[in-house]
């Protein structure tokens, strides 16, 4: 009889090992992400406010009256619910049917992002793409929906900013906010009209994509202009479903519920401090504020919107004091507040993609 060899009691330990690994590393894991959020929350409520210009002026808040407030973060709640919908239901006429939730989740996730990194957007629709990437909707699908949203979204703005300045007649307002905004909707608006029409003509599309292709190639060689030609006429398929029809009619009732509950959000701030400058300066405002975050100096326009929506409701006759602390208080819960359910959001995606890279590390081991 053979005595057992030093390899043989090695190889329990050795089995046994991995399987400890495996325990630790979910443990780290939450760890780290316990310590990214504390990092995330300091930087978030302690840099950026001061950035923001919050710091300095939100002790007047106390002053306003609590149940307009309340109901200012009830309809930016509801704002947000209704963005989600809306980015579901683009994502559903291109074929990905995904639960509300999971799409709630990616929506707020990719907010967080976007709104505490400049250039942030470019980052959110990375969070966007990775995670609906495992929920098997391909990255094309999911970038020209994140786009399309943005389009029905841009659309809706342009209807509530017209709604608004019919409603203000009239009124005087500063010529140099009227041109501003007058040329940056002229030029979405050429914008939107060209996507619309690409959409509806997907052999142009593919013209227009072999087009640059071609011109694009004198600067990367690799290009290839049928490819992206092709991948333009599907692209343009694939949009005509979500711009044409009840799909946009869905598409545009969700993006302007999303836009008026964010007005309403305003509105009742300025209510919480005992005025109301009435549905036509705040549309105007509201879409002028919107169009110049759009440019990317600060993340999710920080500064950019309240600087925008104070000298435009100042100009149409609203009393400066209470136009500040209002806006103060519309972006505290428009800005802040939603970041977060976004940290919660975010570390919820990241743990789902954790524990889903162990199952799949788990199911390739022998």
């Amino acid at each position: 009889m053979t005595s057992p060899s030093p390899a043989d009691h090695a190889e329990p330990a050795s089995r046994a090992s991995p399987q400890l690994r495996g325990r630790r590393r979910p443990a780290l894991r939450r760890i780290w992400h316990v310590v990214l959020f504390l990092a995330l929350a300091a930087g978030v409520f302690g840099l950026l406010p001061r950035l923001g210009g919050l710091a300095h002026d939100a002790a007047g808040l106390r002053h306003g009256h609590p149940a307009f407030m309340v109901a200012a973060v009830v309809a930016q709640a509801a704002s947000l619910a209704c963005y989600a919908l809306l980015y579901r239901q683009v994502l559903a006429a291109f074929g990905a049917r995904l639960r509300f939730r999971r799409v709630a989740d990616v929506v707020l996730a990719s907010f967080l992002v976007s709104h505490v990194i400049p250039f942030g957007s470019a980052a959110g629709s990375v969070v966007n793409v990775d995670t609906l990437e495992k929920d098997g909707v391909a990255a094309a699908t999911t970038g020209e929906a994140i786009a399309l949203t943005s389009l029905v979204s841009t659309a809706a703005l342009i209807a509530l900013f017209g709604a608004g300045f019919a409603a203000t007649a009239g009124r005087h307002l500063p010529q140099a906010y009227l041109v501003t905004a007058g040329v940056a909707l002229a030029g979405v608006a050429a914008a939107l009209a060209a996507v619309f029409g690409l959409g509806a003509h997907p052999a142009v599309a593919g013209r227009a994509g072999g087009w640059a292709a071609r011109v694009a190639r004198r600067f990367r060689p690799g290009i290839d202009p049928e490819k992206v030609a092709a991948t333009s006429r599907r692209l343009a398929s694939l949009a005509r479903s979500a711009l044409t029809g009840r799909a946009f009619g869905i598409s545009f009732g969700w993006a302007s519920a999303d836009l008026l509950l964010d007005l309403l959000s305003l509105d009742l701030m300025f209510l919480a401090f005992g005025y109301q400058p009435g549905f036509g300066p705040l549309a105007v405002a509201y879409a002028a504020a919107n169009i110049a975050s759009a440019i990317p100096l600060t993340p999710g326009g920080l500064g950019v919107v309240e600087v925008t929506l104070v000298a435009i409701t100042v100009g149409f006759g609203s009393p400066r004091a209470v136009a500040v602390l209002a806006v103060l208080g519309y972006r505290v819960v428009n800005y802040w507040l939603p970041l977060l359910p976004g940290a919660v959001a975010y570390l919820r995606l990241r743990l789902k993609r954790g524990e889903s890279n162990s199952a799949e590390r788990a199911g390739s081991t022998p």
